[in-house]
C-alpha cells in the first residue's frame, strides 16, 4: 500500500494536538484542523477507523464548520445577523457532525459508547438551535442504541444504558414542559411514553450500581413529570388537579409494582450474565483496553434534575458534557495514552467474547431443538431471556466483541458463520411454511443485511485474510437471488487493489477457483430449481422403471423444460465461468509461469468441471441443426483438452491426475462417442464405441504408468502456505506411493474385467516392473502385511514388500500364469506369514508405532479455557453422535491431589459412536474453530473412555498359562513341596487333600484376619510361620 497506518493515525493526532492548543481563550486553529480532516477523510476511505477515531473525526468536523461560519460573523457589525449566522453554525457543525457518526454506527453497531455520544449530540443539537420539532431523530436514535446494546450484552456497561435512559428521560421532560400547559392530550401521550421507557429501563439487565440507581432516578424523573402535568392547572381548576394527582399516584404504584417484579428477573439474570461479562473485563484489563468511565465522567454522576421548572433550566441539563467528551474526543486524559477504542483488541479478549457467545449460543440451540427440557430455575431465566431476544443478543455481542477487536480474524469468522446458518434456517422455515410468512421474511431481509454487511466489514478491517475474502464472496452466492459474476469478481479486484494478498500466489489462485466455484453453484441452482423445483444439494432417489405409483413416491422428481429466458441465462454463466478461468490462466501464465503447483490445481478445478458440468451442459444447449458426432465433440473435446493439460502440467505426472482422466474417459456418457448409429471413418458408430473407449482407457492406463514417477516429495502433506491459501487439494494431500498403488490395482481390475489373457499378462508385468521401485507407505496406514522379518537391507527387501498382483486383483484365488512372472520377483512360499493388516492405520508416538483406535480422534492446538463440552457441542453438529470427550490435562500434584483439574494441554480424545465419523472428522483438519483458534485433528492411539475392550481382558492370573523356562520351574518347585505337605499330613493320620481343595477350606475367621500381617510369608521361606497365641 502507498501509506503506512501507523504513521498516517499518528500524524492525524500531531495536528489536532496542535489545533486544540491554541483553543483555550479563542476558536482553534482552523489551519490544523483543516489538515488532521484532510488526514481522517484518507484513512476513511481507504483504511477502516476505530471508534474512537469516528468520534473524534465528528469531533473536529464540528470545530472545523462552526470555525469558519464564526469567521463571516466577524466579518459584520449587525447584531441580528451575527446570531443568526451563529445558530446557522452550529446547526452546519451539528449537522455534518451527525452524518459522520451515522457511519461510524453503519461500522461499530456494537459500540455503547459510540451511541452515547451521538444520542448527545443530536439532543445538543436540537437544544443550540431550538429545532424541537427533530425529536423523532432523539426517538429513532435511542431506539437503535437499545437494540444495539440493552439486550444484556452490555452487563458491566450498564452505567452507559443507564445514561442513555436517564438522557431520553430528560429529553422527554423538555419536550413535557413544552406542551404541559397548552396541549393536555400531547402531555398524556409523552406520560405513556415515560411509561414505556421506565418499563424497557427495568427489563435491561445491567450492572449491580447501575440496577441500584435506577429506582432513585425513576423517582426523580416520575416527580419532575407529575409535577410539569399538575403545574398546568390554574386555582379555578383545583378540583381537576386533585384527580389528577390520585389518578397519578394510582398509576405509578400499578407501575412500580410491574417494575419491581422485572427487577427481580433482570437482577438474578444480571447474576448468571456477569461471570462471562467479568472475564471480558479481566480479558479488556490485561491488554489495556479497559474504558475507564468513572474517572471520564465522574463529573457527572451526582448531577440531579433542575431547580426550576422552565424550559431554559431543561436545555441546561441536557447541553452536551463537553468537559467530559473532551477527556476522550481531544485526549485529556492527564498525559495518559489512550488505548481504549482503538481497535488493540488481541487474542485474549477475542477468546473471552467467544466463549461468552458460546455460551448464549448453546441455550439458544437449545430452545429451537425440539423437546429441550428445562433444568432450574436459572436455566429457565435465561432461557426466557433468551427466547425472547436470542437472535438480537448474539447478534450484539458479536458486534460489541468487534468494536474492541476489529483485527481478529476468528472473530468475523464466527460471526459471519453464525449468520449463514441464521439465513439458511429461516430460509428453510420460509420454505415449509409453517409460521408467519411475513415475520420470516422480514427476519430473513434483516439477516441478509447483517450478512452482507459483516463480510463487507471484515475485508475492511482484515484485508490481509484469504479466508474473509472467500466468505465475502460466498455469502454474496447465499443471498443474491440473480448473481451477477461481476460482483464476485469485484471482490477479487478489492484484494488485489488493496495489496496485501498479491504476494501470496496461493491465496490469489485460491480466490479465483473460489469465484469460479460461487458462480458455477448459482449455474446448478438456476438449472435445477427451474427443472425440478429442487435445488441441487438436495438428495435424489434412483428410479429404475418409471411406474405411476413410483412417480406418486416423495423422492421422485418431476422434471419440465426450461424456459428460453433461463436457458439464454445458463448460456451466460457458462461464458462467464471459461471466462473467469482464462483469467485465472493468464494470471498463471504471466505472474507465476515456472509454478507447477499451482498449474496442477488450476487444471484439475477446470477438467472436472468442464467433465461434469460445462461440457454436458452445452451439449444440450448445442443448436439444433447440429449432428450428433459435432454434439459429442463439443462435450468431450474441452474436458479432453483440461485433462491433457493437466498430466502434462506436473513432470512428473502424479497417478491421481491420471486416475482422474480415466474416469473421465471410462464413464458412461462416454461411450456415446461418436453419435448413435452414425459411421465414419474418424468416428466409431454406437456399436463400435464400446470397445473403442475400452482401448482409449487402456491407451490412458500405459501411457500413466510410462509416466509417473516420484519427484522426491520430502513431505507427505502440503505445505503452509498452500495450508493457508485453503488449498486442501488431494493431490497435494496423498502420498506418492498410495497413489500408485491405486493406480495399478485399478489397472489390474481393469484387465481382470475388460482385457484377455494376453493384456492382463502385459498389465502385470508393466505393474511389477512399476513397483519394483515402491517403498512402504507412511505409518499412517498400512497397505498391505505381506513383510518379511529377515533381509532387512538391500532390493530384495524393497522386491519382497511390493504388494503381490494377486493382493491388488479383485479375487486373489486364481494364480497368475508362471511364464508372466518377473524373474526379478521372488516366489514367497513361507507357510508362517503374519496376518494381512491391509487398512489398519497405526499412530507413530516417537519412534514407536501403535495402531489407531478404530473411534477416537486426537485433537489439539485447543485454548486453555476450552472445555469438554465446546468439542461436543462441535463435533455433534459437525460430525455425528459422541461417547466421550477428554480434555488432556497436566498432573496435579501437592494440595488437591488427583481430585483437583490440572492446567490443560490444549489438547483432548473424543470418542464416536461410528467409525465412519473419525475419517470425516479427520477431513476437517485445521477448518474447525473452537474457542477462537482452528484445531488440529489427528487419529489416536487411545479411547477417550478408560474401559478395556471386550476381549483384552487378563483370563488367567499373573505367572499361569505361560511356558517360560523360569514359570516351569517354579511350578516344579511349588508341586514338590505340595507332595511333601501331602506325605507328612499322611504320617499324622490326616486325611489326604489336595492343595485345591486345602485353599478351599481356609475360610478366613476374624481372628485370622486380625493376624494376616503377623502371617506373612517372606520371601525364601517355603511355609508360613506358625504362631502359638497361648504364650
Amino acid at each position: 500500500m502507498s501509506y503506512n497506518y501507523d504513521e498516517c493515525v499518528q500524524s492525524i493526532q500531531q495536528h489536532r494536538q496542535k489545533a486544540y492548543e491554541a483553543a483555550a481563550a479563542t476558536t482553534p486553529d482552523l489551519d490544523a484542523l483543516q489538515q488532521s480532516m484532510d488526514g481522517f477523510a484518507s484513512l476513511s476511505k481507504n483504511c477502516p477507523m476505530t471508534p474512537l477515531l469516528w468520534m473524534q473525526y465528528a469531533q473536529d468536523t464540528k470545530a472545523l464548520m462552526e470555525g469558519l461560519w464564526l469567521m463571516e460573523k466577524s466579518a459584520t457589525d449587525d447584531n441580528a445577523q451575527q446570531q443568526q449566522l451563529v445558530i446557522q453554525a452550529k446547526k452546519e457543525a451539528y449537522e455534518s457532525s451527525a452524518g459522520i457518526l451515522e457511519l461510524a454506527l453503519i461500522e461499530f453497531p456494537g459500540c455503547a459508547l459510540l451511541h452515547l455520544y451521538n444520542l448527545e449530540n443530536i439532543i445538543a443539537y436540537i437544544c443550540e438551535c431550538g429545532d424541537i420539532g427533530s425529536s423523532n431523530k432523539v426517538s429513532s436514535a435511542f431506539l437503535k442504541a437499545w437494540q444495539s446494546v440493552g439486550k444484556g450484552t452490555h452487563v458491566n456497561e450498564g452505567f452507559i444504558v443507564s445514561d442513555m435512559f436517564r438522557l431520553f428521560a430528560s429529553f422527554l421532560l423538555l419536550r413535557l414542559s413544552l406542551v404541559a400547559k397548552q396541549q393536555p392530550s400531547q402531555s398524556a401521550l409523552i406520560m405513556d411514553e415515560i411509561c414505556s421507557l421506565f418499563d424497557q429501563w427495568s427489563r435491561t439487565p445491567m450492572g449491580e450500581g447501575s440496577n441500584d440507581e435506577m429506582m432513585q432516578d425513576m423517582d426523580c424523573l416520575w416527580e419532575e413529570a407529575c409535577s410539569l402535568i399538575l403545574s398546568s392547572y390554574d386555582e379555578a381548576n383545583e378540583s381537576d388537579k386533585i384527580n389528577t394527582a390520585k389518578q397519578l399516584e394510582g398509576r405509578k404504584a400499578t407501575l412500580w409494582a410491574s417494575i419491581d417484579a422485572n427487577r427481580r428477573i433482570t437482577s438474578s439474570l444480571t447474576n448468571i450474565l456477569s461471570s462471562s461479562e467479568n472475564e471480558i473485563d479481566v480479558a479488556m484489563s490485561s491488554e489495556g483496553i479497559t474504558l475507564p468511565w468513572l474517572s471520564l465522567f465522574q463529573t457527572q454522576q451526582d448531577q440531579g434534575m433542575p431547580d426550576s421548572k422552565s424550559f431554559s433550566s431543561y436545555l441546561e441539563s441536557l447541553k452536551q458534557r463537553n468537559t467530559c467528551w473532551d477527556r476522550i474526543v481531544l485526549a485529556e486524559t492527564d498525559g495518559a495514552a489512550i488505548r481504549f477504542l482503538l481497535g488493540l483488541g488481541g487474542a485474549e479478549t477475542s477468546r473471552s467474547f467467544l466463549k461468552a457467545i458460546s455460551y448464549i449460543r448453546r441455550n439458544y440451540q437449545d430452545l429451537t431443538r425440539k423437546g429441550k427440557a428445562r433444568n432450574g430455575d436459572d436455566s429457565s431465566l435465561l432461557q426466557d431471556h433468551v427466547a425472547g431476544h436470542g437472535h438480537d443478543i448474539i447478534v450484539s455481542l458479536y458486534e460489541r466483541a468487534i468494536s474492541e477487536c476489529p483485527t481478529v480474524e476468528t472473530l468475523w469468522a464466527s460471526y459471519m458463520k453464525f449468520l449463514s446458518e441464521e439465513y439458511i434456517s429461516t430460509r428453510d422455515e420460509l420454505k415449509k411454511g409453517k409460521q408467519n410468512p411475513q415475520d420470516l421474511q422480514q427476519k430473513q431481509s434483516r439477516i441478509e443485511h447483517g450478512l452482507l454487511s459483516a463480510s463487507r466489514r471484515s475485508i475492511r478491517n482484515c484485508p490481509y485474510s484469504s479466508a474473509l475474502f472467500e466468505k465475502r464472496m460466498t455469502t454474496i452466492g447465499l443471498v443474491s437471488i440473480n448473481l451477477e459474476p461481476d460482483d464476485i469478481s469485484a471482490v477479487i479486484k478489492e484484494a488485489i487493489e488493496l495489496g496485501f494478498l498479491t504476494s501470496n500466489k496461493e491465496a490469489m489462485l485460491h480466490l479465483r477457483l473460489v469465484a469460479i466455484h460461487v458462480v458455477k453453484r448459482r449455474l446448478l441452482s438456476l438449472i435445477s430449481l427451474r427443472s425440478t423445483g429442487k435445488d441441487f444439494d438436495e438428495d435424489e432417489a434412483i428410479n429404475i422403471t418409471a411406474t405411476k405409483k413410483q412417480k406418486s413416491q416423495k423422492n421422485s422428481v418431476m422434471y419440465q423444460q426450461l424456459d428460453t429466458s433461463v436457458i439464454e441465462e445458463v448460456k451466460d454463466l457458462i461464458e462467464d465461468i471459461r471466462d473467469m478461468y482464462d483469467e485465472a490462466e493468464n494470471y498463471l501464465f504471466k505472474s507465476h509461469a515456472t509454478w507447477v503447483e499451482g498449474k496442477v490445481t488450476f487444471w484439475k478445478h477446470r477438467a472436472t468441471s468442464e467433465a461434469y458440468v460445462l461440457c454436458p451442459i452445452a451439449k444440450n444447449d448445442a443448436n439444433d441443426d447440429m449432428t450428433d458426432v459435432n454434439r459429442s465433440e463439443l462435450q468431450d473435446k474441452e474436458a479432453i483438452r483440461c485433462f491433457e493439460k493437466l498430466v502434462k502440467a506436473e513432470k512428473p505426472s502424479n497417478p491421481d491426475s491420471w486416475m482422474n482422466y480415466i474416469r473421465y474417459v471410462s464413464s458412461s456418457h462416454v461411450h456415446s462417442y461418436g453419435g448413435d448409429n452414425i459411421f465414419s471413418q474418424l468416428h466409431p458408430d454406437g456399436f463400435a464405441a464400446v470397445p473403442s473407449v475400452i482401448r482409449k482407457t487402456r491407451g490412458l492406463y500405459n501411457r500413466a504408468l510410462s509416466s509417473v514417477r516420484k519427484a522426491g516429495q520430502s513431505d507427505n502433506s502440503i505445505d503452509s502456505t498452500q495450508a493457508e491459501a485453503g488449498l486442501n487439494n488431494d493431490m497435494f494431500e496423498r502420498n506418492y506411493d498410495n497413489s500408485l498403488l491405486d493406480l495399478c490395482r485399478e489397472f489390474l481390475c481393469f484387465e481382470r474385467a475388460f482385457g484377455s489373457e494376453e493384456s492382463l499378462s502385459r498389465a502385470q508385468t508393466l505393474v511389477r516392473s512399476k513397483m519394483a521401485q515402491w517403498t512402504a507407505p507412511p505409518p499412517q496406514m498400512i497397505t498391505n502385511g505381506n513383510e518379511q522379518s529377515d533381509d532387512t537391507h538391500g532390493k530384495r527387501k524393497a522386491v519382497e514388500e511390493v504388494p503381490s498382483i494377486d493382493a491388488m486383483e479383485e479375487d486373489g484365488d486364481d494364480e497368475m500364469p508362471s511364464q508372466s512372472r518377473s524373474k526379478k520377483t521372488k516366489v514367497q512360499t513361507n507357510l508362517k506369514q503374519p496376518k494381512k493388516t491391509e487398512g489398519v492405520h497405526k499412530v507413530r508416538i516417537g519412534k514407536l508405532e501403535y495402531p489407531a483406535h478404530p473411534y477416537t480422534i486426537h485433537v489439539s492446538n485447543l485454548s486453555k479455557e476450552t472445555q469438554d463440552m465446546d468439542l461436543v457441542d462441535v463435533f455433534r453438529k459437525e460430525v455425528g453422535d459422541i461417547v466421550h470427550v477428554k480434555i488432556l490435562r497436566e498432573k496435579k500434584f501437592g494440595k488437591g491431589g488427583h481430585h483437583s483439574h490440572g492446567e490443560s494441554k490444549c489438547a483432548g480424545l473424543v470418542q464416536f459412536e461410528e467409525c465412519f465419523s473419525v475419517e470425516k472428522a479427520l477431513l476437517k483438519d485445521g477448518t474447525l474453530d473452537v474457542g477462537g483458534k482452528f484445531i488440529k485433528i489427528q487419529r489416536s492411539h487411545l479411547p477417550a473412555v478408560g474401559i478395556v475392550p471386550q476381549g483384552m481382558h487378563r483370563v488367567k492370573p499373573k505367572g499361569e498359562g505361560k511356558s517360560s523356562k523360569r514359570n516351569q520351574i517354579k511350578k516344579g518347585s511349588k508341586l514338590q513341596v505340595d507332595t511333601s505337605e501331602e506325605r507328612m499330613d499322611c504320617d499324622n493320620g490326616g486325611d489326604v487333600k489336595s492343595s485345591k481343595e486345602r485353599g478351599a477350606s481356609n475360610v478366613e475367621t476374624p481372628s485370622s484376619i486380625s493376624l494376616s500381617v503377623l502371617s506373612f510369608k517372606p520371601r525364601n521361606m517355603k511355609r508360613k510361620p506358625i504362631l502359638d497365641t497361648k504364650k
